[in-house]
């Protein structure tokens, strides 16, 4: 066993379900962990024996949003806490400033969430450019779709239907000079993978894969220059004013927004949610995001060795820098699923295969169990 395999075999226990079942299907949602669930246990002990716990949860909720900025590697102020990945990318879709015959450019295979956010705005004059991949996307693939009327591209830093893993920096360094946007759903790397946003104009990401949060808690990030490039969010409250009252009237004034991206928050959020991702962030951060994704390397490596010893295919490129390190898509047919399932091994199905993801507390014997099933119905059939 490796260091790294040893070092990260201390944390299997935290997920109980790997006693029963083999989980791989994390990039879908992953098992509850001990740390999630201890942390909502506090949260309801709060709830139970406080009879005004609002404000303690808002103070964590801000250690959370320090905890983002750190992981990330941005100030805490351009992080803004939205319900879901859908929601930020579209606050950044519809605040975007544009002129009817612009356009911007997405992959064709972008996830539906991201690409129903730009399409929905052709009916103000916005056209969608739609670009063939070939399981990786740099600045050369989207390059002969640019031109000058090009406001923005939006892309996945990682797809989720083949683990392809874009070059966002290189893609940022190509476009954004000359005043085209980047918006980034990061949902299938956060978690499972270091992050910099430096570079992008914003990114989306929730928080319930790779961190394993309640549904209903996500991050938007905004680059400051380019939240002033923009206009009014398109939903309003008394989170995103910053000249309320404080008796809670709302005068005509002329409303001035947060001159941050909180100007996209709501006032209410899912402090529950919060209290999850003060724990998982917390874990990440002491472990290293850097280290899981090494050790999620590592168990993606077992898994191209022994499926190449089948003669199974791994969709996309091979190459780390071109590849997600926790997402595997087998070149199998649908029905692969169910009788994995069968065996007490859950996996996912798309297109283009039965996807594989893991996640920290998944091992190699994980991997070798996965093998050793396929590797049976192989010869069987």
């Amino acid at each position: 066993m490796s260091d790294l395999s040893q070092f990260f075999s201390q944390f299997r226990k935290l997920v109980p379900l790997t006693n029963q079942v083999t989980y791989l299907n994390s990039s879908f949602a992953p098992p509850c962990n001990t740390l999630i669930r201890n942390a909502i246990d506090q949260f309801l002990k709060e709830a139970t024996e406080s009879p005004t716990p609002k404000s303690k949860w808002q103070e964590r909720t801000e250690q959370v949003r320090g905890l983002v900025a750190r992981y990330i590697k941005t100030a805490p102020e351009n992080i803004a806490f939205t319900r879901d990945t859908t929601e930020g990318l579209n606050y950044f879709i519809k605040s975007m400033d544009f002129c009817p015959g612009d356009n911007v450019v997405i992959l064709e295979t972008e996830h539906p969430n991201h690409a129903y956010g730009w399409l929905s705005m052709r009916e103000a004059g916005l056209e969608v450019r739609q670009v063939k991949d070939e399981c990786f996307a740099d600045a050369a693939t989207f390059a002969p779709y640019v031109d000058d009327r090009t406001r923005a591209i939006g892309i996945s830093s990682i797809m989720f239907h083949s683990g392809q893993r874009n070059d966002i920096p290189g893609i940022c360094a190509a476009f954004r000079p000359r005043g085209i946007h980047v918006l980034v759903d990061m949902t299938q790397q956060v978690g499972f993978a270091a992050v910099d946003v430096q570079g992008v104009s914003a990114a989306s990401f929730s928080l319930h894969k790779g961190l394993n949060c309640p549904i209903g808690f996500a991050c938007l990030y905004v680059e400051p220059s380019t939240l002033q490039s923009l206009r009014p969010p398109p939903i309003v409250g008394y989170g995103a004013v910053s000249n309320v009252r404080g008796d809670l009237m709302a005068p005509s004034d002329r409303i001035i927004y947060h001159s941050t991206a909180r100007r996209y928050e709501h006032l209410n959020l899912s402090f529950i949610a919060a209290s999850a991702a003060h724990a998982s962030l917390t874990f990440l951060l002491d472990v290293g995001p850097e280290k899981v994704e090494n050790y999620l390397y590592l168990l993606g490596d077992r898994l191209r060795e022994k499926c190449d010893g089948l003669g199974i295919g791994i969709v996309g490129p091979s190459l780390r820098n071109k590849h997600s390190p926790h997402l595997y898509v087998l070149d199998l047919e649908a029905h692969w699923k169910e009788h994995l399932q069968e065996h007490g091994i859950f996996v996912q199905h798309y297109r283009l295969g039965i996807r594989v993801s893991f996640s920290f507390y998944n091992n190699l014997e994980d991997v070798d169990r996965l093998v050793e099933v396929l590797q049976k119905k192989s010869e069987a059939d």
